[in-house]
């Protein structure tokens, strides 16, 4: 589990155990449990802890079932509707972080700020002083001086917009885990395309003096290309090592070519690692990391389309600044009502995020564009 963010908690045992609950629904789900007799019995009981609590919020009344929940006067009260929404948002807060495609977290940075804040990031020169030929009794030059650059990324509004239905959670079929699970994957994969569409801009049309330091760009894939970009960017940061970053689809396009004139080619066999991967694991002594990627989510049901190009391997170096920056305003999502779009026994509801995604480049990397 990746943490990118913390919810506050509510120093009240209860309703930290339906956080937690809700936190293990979730991982239950993600793990492909959700048909297992033992998720059932959690999520069940979690839906009758979940409306109990709510239920005790509202004045001179006892819980005695979530039968409750089909009697308007008690899922339309005020108090009900408040406590609902407090609790589900501390709840959503430390699932978003957990559905992340794997990889991602190599591109990127995360900072939290409170509310109302902007994130600052200093881009440290690169450039070197400069060593002059002297003599005596020759006048110095002007004294060199390095410039640092400040950048800031501000965090605005997304929101995702839901809906419960009150004879499902009546019924003790509302499945919770998936809930989270689903809206989780909706911030993630918006957060991921912000991150990949960033550093493409960065790559494809940078923007001078606004995104930090540019990157070293090879169009095609060749040896040649790799190894003089691999060496480019070690250079430029200090000698530090290098890894490429791509899909799986990109990163198998790092195989050796074909041996000029003799008609062979690299040959493996099916104890090779780039059968069972997919992608060698080291090319040229720079090591492969492989980046998740994940579906657009408007395209699932059609023409599928991924978020991540196929047609990029980025080359970082390691423990240097990551080229993309996420901001979290404030330490919870918010869940609101949203009646204009309720029917009958259901609640709609926006769980809004305050997110900002931007390339702040601090250290020189590289990208191989393949054809």
């Amino acid at each position: 589990m990746k943490t990118v963010f913390n919810y506050t908690k509510f120093n009240n045992d209860t309703r930290d155990t339906l956080v937690e609950s809700f936190i293990a629904l979730a991982n239950s789900f993600i793990d492909g449990k959700q048909n297992t007799a033992e998720y059932s019995t959690l999520n069940k009981q979690f839906n009758e802890d979940f409306m109990k609590e709510c239920v005790t919020a509202i004045p001179n009344t006892e819980f005695s079932g979530t039968d409750m929940l089909k009697d308007p006067m008690v899922h339309n009260d005020m108090f009900f509707l408040h406590r609902f929404n407090t609790i589900l948002a501390q709840m959503i807060t430390p699932v978003v972080p957990t559905v992340v495609a794997s990889g991602f977290e190599n591109l990127y940075d995360v900072t939290q700020v409170g509310f109302g804040d902007n994130a600052k990031y200093t881009v440290e020169s690169n450039e070197m002083f400069i060593v002059s030929d002297n003599a005596m009794g020759i006048a110095r030059g002007g004294v060199q001086t390095t410039y640092n650059t400040e950048y800031t990324v501000k965090a605005s509004k997304k929101e995702v917009a839901c809906y419960v239905d009150w004879y499902h959670v009546a019924a003790g079929k509302q499945d919770w885990g998936k809930f989270g699970v689903k809206i989780g994957l909706a911030y993630s994969a918006y957060i991921e395309g912000k991150v990949v569409k960033a550093m493409e801009s960065s790559i494809v049309a940078p923007i001078v003096d606004a995104q930090g330091i540019s990157g070293y760009v090879a169009n095609g894939m060749s040896d040649n290309n790799w190894i003089v970009t691999a060496r480019n960017v070690q250079l430029a940061n200090g000698g530090s090592e290098v890894y490429a970053l791509g899909t799986k689809l990109a990163l198998a396009n790092a195989l050796p070519a074909w041996s000029a004139g003799i008609g062979t080619e690299f040959r493996y066999d099916e104890n090779s690692a780039i059968v069972k991967k997919g992608f060698l694991p080291e090319y040229k002594g720079v090591p492969l990391v492989e980046l998740g990627n994940a579906l657009v989510p408007n395209t699932i049901n059609g023409t599928p389309q991924t978020i991540v190009s196929d047609e990029i391997i980025y080359m970082l170096p390691m423990g240097m600044y990551k080229p993309v920056k996420v901001v979290f305003e404030g330490n919870t999502l918010t869940v609101e009502k949203n009646p204009l779009e309720m029917a009958d026994h259901t609640y709609c509801m926006n769980v809004n995020l305050m997110v900002g995604v931007d390339v702040v480049v601090g250290s020189k990397y590289g990208a191989i564009i393949l054809p």
